[in-house]
């Protein structure tokens, strides 16, 4: 065995003992001693985002990348990395490219990859929502400044009424302050109805594998016209040769795309990000 390897093999070792350190260690002198093979850098790179440390877990990556274009595993792990350093549009570009790479290489990892993928669906949701937030609550600042400002000049010039008594003067500040302050709990009840949170959150029961119960990423169906995720029908299928439901002979031969539940899965996504935990 060349002097690489026995490192890879000692840096495994340790991994499974979960000394991360110790692995890195010695997957560096495996690099060091060969840095043409790319396993030697995503073994670091997974080592790396156990100890949290995702830049350089990402430089490990894009290292491997450099080697081999299609290494699953790599793409897998930049876009982990990229999620943690809240790059989640980088991070859903990643994680789709390992989840196709996942199955062409029929990889006991889809699941996960497909998981990562949602994950990253997410993230970018919570961003838009906070930028969403911000623009909103800027706005209704900015509306009520509006109302503070019409309030002001309208008291101005009730108490400058040259014809006005002072009971009448009263009773017109009275009223405007009354008037004021419905128009500010109204703005601001218009805007919390208008808010995501104030809605009732339900994912349609079409957009939910029936196996995991996990919102669909990418939806296949089967002879008997059920869905299923395609990770998950293909893991029953290594042991099964049958539709779960139909009980039926399957294969993974016999799965197609299911392309208009897939597009109505994004759509929802799209404007649902928090559906990713459902």
């Amino acid at each position: 065995m060349q002097p690489a390897e026995l490192h890879k093999e000692a840096g495994n070792a340790l991994f499974s003992h979960e000394d991360y350190e110790g692995a890195i260690r010695e997957y560096t002198k495996a690099i060091v001693q060969d840095a043409s093979n790319p396993a030697y850098f995503t073994n670091r790179a997974l080592c790396r985002l156990r100890l949290h440390k995702y830049e350089e877990a990402l430089a490990d990556c894009q290292k491997a990348l450099e080697l081999t274009s299609d290494n699953m595993k790599a793409h897998f792990y930049k876009a982990q990395a990229l999620l943690a350093l809240d790059r989640p549009n980088e991070a859903l570009r990643s994680s789709k490219l390992a989840y196709e790479l996942s199955l062409k290489q029929k990889s006991p990892s889809a699941s996960s990859v497909a998981q990562t993928v949602l994950n990253a669906k997410k993230k970018r949701w919570e961003v838009m929502e906070h930028r969403r937030v911000e623009k909103e609550g800027q706005l209704l600042f900015e509306m009520k400044d509006v109302l503070r400002a019409s309030y002001e000049t309208k008291i101005k010039q009730a108490e400058e009424d040259p014809d006005a008594t002072e009971q009448e003067k009263i009773e017109t500040r009275e009223f405007l302050e009354y008037e004021y302050s419905e128009k500010i709990s109204q703005l601001e009840h218009t805007f919390e109805r208008s808010d995501e949170k104030y809605r009732k959150r339900e994912v349609p029961d079409y957009l939910v594998d029936p196996i995991s119960f996990n919102i669909f990423y990418d939806p296949v169906v089967s002879k008997s016209g059920q869905s299923f995720e395609r990770s998950v029908i293909l893991e029953h299928l290594k042991n099964h040769k049958f539709d779960p439901f139909t009980r039926e002979y399957l294969t993974d031969r016999d799965l197609r795309p299911n392309l208009s539940l897939k597009a109505a899965c994004e759509q929802f996504l799209d404007e649902n990000g928090w559906a990713v935990d459902y």
